[in-house]
């Protein structure tokens, strides 16, 4: 299996945006968080400390302002398009506590608002499907070939081999087809804005 690890936070941001703009289709199945693509510079902010929480102010911002770069790489490319699918459960995850996830959740219904390259939908709590247990990954599709990105605390690995990305597009198809749909997704990340508000 071939995999790629960042010599350093810099090397592992240019590596990762040169893989966004050269993608066709991003494909993501996200089951824990927001994806990071997708974060609110607080909400970024607080998974980040919250996760890895031995980590240095200065490398919490690094990281974090390395996330907000990254939506950036959608504009880039003509065709570009996105899809990711998140678990219900990460949308009453109170990360940062509830005004930092209704800010988050504002923030995407205003990012899918104005992309319309990008697409999220929510895996409902008890859809019964297996795939939904594997961790959180992002797929890249450029010309027909594919790469897999999973996210470390520090950076990441990508995994290039055919036989190995295939497993991840099948995961990828699998948890689409059992997703509510785009409009029902959006529906359900305003209830949960407003639930969010009024704690």
């Amino acid at each position: 299996m071939q995999t790629t690890e960042p010599d350093s936070l810099a090397g592992h941001v240019a590596r990762l945006v040169a893989i966004e703009t050269a993608a066709d289709t991003i494909q993501g199945w996200h089951p824990t968080l927001i994806p990071g693509m997708l974060q609110s510079a607080a909400y970024a902010r607080a998974a980040i400390a919250a996760s890895a929480p031995a980590l240095p102010p200065h490398d919490v911002a690094a990281i974090t302002e390395a996330r907000l770069k990254r939506i950036d790489t959608l504009g880039q490319s003509a065709g570009h398009r996105a899809r990711f699918v998140i678990a219900e459960e990460v949308l009453d995850k109170t990360v940062g506590g509830p005004a930092v996830l209704a800010e988050q959740l504002a923030h995407l219904l205003d990012v899918l608002a104005l992309r319309p390259s990008m697409e999220l939908r929510v895996l409902p709590t008890g859809s019964g499907a297996p795939a939904s247990l594997a961790g959180a990954f992002t797929m890249y599709t450029a010309a027909g070939r594919r790469s897999v990105f999973i996210e470390t605390l520090m950076g990441g690995t990508i995994l290039d081999r055919p036989e190995r990305t295939l497993v991840y597009a099948h995961a990828c198809d699998h948890m689409e087809e059992r997703a509510a749909s785009p409009e029902a997704s959006l529906n359900l990340i305003d209830a949960a804005r407003s639930r969010c508000e009024a704690a």
